[in-house]
């Protein structure tokens, strides 16, 4: 029991930490930057700091068919990249923020990427050590802790900085991730069957390509839902984010509102889809959290109709913090089922989840250019309607999945279990 309250602390840790940075990085430092006096101009290429992210499935394959020289396959890379992590976050501490801008950007930029490797590392551990019914509740862990670190990272860190100062925050940053490097050098990784062939890194080669291809026409129906789920509830945060700011609410304001009020909502909703799918099963519970998202964003309606009051606001974020991180903890659970039975475990959940993410930040960005040319008011009634859409897409594809049955890498199918 005490060995389970470790690794289940230890990987909500890992999540917390990965979030903490990147959320003082894309949300907290724009702020102090610009307070600092540091131009638009400057400011905007921060955003080109998290570019490593959008590409981690470039970089899964290496993570799944390597290691660095220390035990266990994600356990090695998890102590690279958190080591990195810590220590860029201290050299960073160390720099100015007018004189050294350039190299503040390069160093962010490699500090994301350390955290893109953290990322996919512990996804493949995830995927490694927990059986189906475990799985619900590490990703239940995977995005409450998520959104914990955000809350800190984005929050709490900023709401302090007049005390800590720019050197104090990046330290402090640096020395909760070291905690959970921490707890990472002291896991031991249960190791793989080792293969007798000879050449073991061509074979490696070979079912790493062969499986991704494989995964791909055999999960294809699931892949095109991936593809589309999105279309509907991804821009529910931006479009608050720019109503409220149109609407005149002061910035601070808005950071509370929706940085901290609504992930606080998001981690409970985090932790209460474990609950769900226990109950429901993952199909019908993906299904009944895409309604009550669908429902949640009918509450954003009013804003765009200029109902920008407290209440209404505070209801409208409510609504749609509910539903959201709920989502992400079910797609998670089912990506993981499906990339659990497979050799490269982290490739696998890489692409499904990152297919997602790419095409959930594309449809942000189309609603809020149509947004601009149709109104606010439209984006948000056709979101609504593109998510009911998508429930009912959700019970058509996972009926036809959910009678199949996933096999590991080499047999003639893949897991496809729900």
């Amino acid at each position: 029991m005490k060995n389970k309250l470790t690794l289940w602390s230890m990987l909500a840790s890992i999540y917390i930490t990965q979030y903490i940075g990147l959320a003082f990085i894309m949300s907290a430092t724009f702020s102090i930057l610009r307070e600092q006096g540091v131009e638009l101009d400057k400011l905007a290429l921060l955003n080109l700091a998290a570019i490593p992210l959008v590409f981690k499935i470039l970089y899964a394959p290496l993570i799944d068919k390597y290691r660095c020289y220390f035990q266990g396959k994600y356990r090695s890379w998890l102590i690279f990249a958190m080591t990195a992590m810590s220590a860029l976050l201290a050299i960073t501490s160390m720099l100015s923020l007018q004189n050294h801008f350039t190299w503040l950007f390069i160093i962010l930029t490699v500090y994301v990427l350390a955290t893109g490797i953290q990322d996919v590392s512990v996804d493949g551990l995830s995927c490694k050590l927990f059986n189906k019914d475990q799985r619900k509740f590490a990703s239940s862990i995977q995005f409450s802790g998520n959104l914990l670190g955000n809350i800190i990272g984005g929050g709490l860190i900023l709401i302090f900085y007049p005390w800590l100062q720019w050197q104090g925050s990046l330290l402090l940053l640096s020395g909760l991730t070291f905690i959970s490097l921490l707890q990472i050098i002291c896991f031991q990784e249960p190791e793989e069957a080792t293969s007798n062939t000879a050449d073991k890194s061509h074979l490696m080669t070979l079912t790493l390509w062969h499986e991704v291809r494989l995964f791909i026409k055999q999960h294809r129906y699931w892949l095109i839902f991936l593809t589309v789920y999105p279309m509907g509830f991804s821009s529910g945060t931006a479009i608050l984010n720019s109503l409220l700011v149109d609407s005149g609410w002061e910035l601070p304001e808005i950071g509370f509102a929706v940085k901290v009020y609504g992930s606080a909502i998001g981690f409970a909703s985090a932790l209460l889809a474990t609950l769900l799918i226990s109950t429901l099963g993952r199909a019908k519970a993906l299904t009944t959290i895409t309604i009550i998202q669908a429902t949640g964003l009918i509450c954003i309606v009013p804003v765009t109709f200029g109902y920008t009051d407290t209440l209404t606001v505070y209801v409208a974020i409510t609504a749609y913090y509910i539903g959201f991180p709920a989502i992400l903890v079910t797609l998670a659970t089912i990506i993981m089922d499906k990339a659990a039975v497979t050799q490269n475990k982290a490739t696998l959940f890489t692409l499904q989840f990152s297919l997602v993410s790419l095409m959930g930040f594309l449809y942000s960005a189309l609603n809020m250019t149509l947004a601009n040319l149709w109104g606010y008011s439209i984006i948000a009634i056709a979101s609504v309607t593109l998510t009911y859409g998508a429930a009912v897409f959700s019970c058509f594809v996972l009926r036809q999945q959910s009678t199949e049955q996933q096999m590991p890498a080499g047999h003639t199918g893949l897991e496809k279990s729900l």
